[in-house]
């Protein structure tokens, strides 16, 4: 039977055993990971619009089914008239599908509709900028009650998103640079490299349809200043006539 005395003992010789097994998977982890900066950069790139993207829409509503859809034919008719007689080829033109749906007074019936509505949106995409104002003015004139989405874009989008997020880099790693040399250490090759990619360029539809949905499609189109502009920050003073391509980029340095 051990003793109390021996007993003690063991456990101290393997308390110091653990401790210094510690301290040496310590040693081990700080040789191979000296330490790390994490900085984000954000840039953008100021660009004027060739592009706009325009989604437009007509409601109908009546207490006859037949009557909403025949109405909400009749004004999608005259509004693809107008969009042909601006010069806008097919190709940039896409009808949705009609949307039908019944309205009821639930204070007298769950059942038996009150009324009907009909909805069906029209994606037009318009090259000339100029001819812009007048088709959408033309076209409320016949009948269009909905703007549902406007957003400017460049056809030379993917040329100013390689840029942007060239000058997040240059931008991430000025900021590492400045921190280091204020803390008195020195800033060591990039180990992880992320970008957060918030483009909303790739796709135009006809299903935004309240004035949120609106908002955040053109929260990354904030219309520009000059030709080019780098830096940590996307903003900046804004001029009427151009959109910015912003970028972020985030790495984490080594500290030699």
């Amino acid at each position: 039977m051990f003793s109390k005395q021996r007993l003690a003992t063991g456990l101290a010789a393997l308390t110091l055993l653990t401790a210094a097994s510690t301290t040496a998977f310590a040693q081990r982890a700080t040789e191979a990971n000296p330490g790390q900066i994490s900085v984000t950069g954000t840039a953008a790139v100021r660009v004027a619009p060739d592009e706009v993207f325009l989604t437009i829409g007509v409601e109908s509503r009546d207490k006859s089914l037949q009557a909403t859809t025949r109405d909400n034919s009749d004004r999608i008719a005259k509004a693809l008239a107008v969009i042909k007689r601006h010069g806008v080829p097919e190709k940039s033109v896409q009808l949705n599908y009609i949307q039908v749906e019944p309205d009821f007074d639930t204070n007298v019936s769950r059942i038996t509709p009150v009324a009907y509505r009909a909805h069906k949106s029209i994606g037009i995409k318009i090259t000339r900028l100029d001819s812009f104002e007048p088709l959408l003015t033309d076209l409320f004139a016949v009948g269009v009650n909905q703007v549902e989405n406007i957003e400017f874009r460049n056809s030379d989008m993917r040329k100013h998103r390689d840029k942007a997020r060239e000058l997040a880099a240059v931008a991430a790693r000025e900021k590492a640079d400045a921190l280091t040399s204020q803390l008195g250490v020195k800033r060591g090759r990039a180990v992880r490299i992320s970008e957060d990619s918030g483009w909303r360029w790739g796709g135009w539809s006809g299903s935004y349809r309240g004035g949120q949905n609106l908002m955040q499609q053109n929260t990354v189109q904030s219309v520009g200043n000059s030709g080019g502009q780098g830096g940590d920050s996307a903003d900046g003073d804004l001029s009427v006539g151009q959109i910015s391509v912003t970028a972020t980029i985030s790495v984490d340095f080594q500290l030699d």
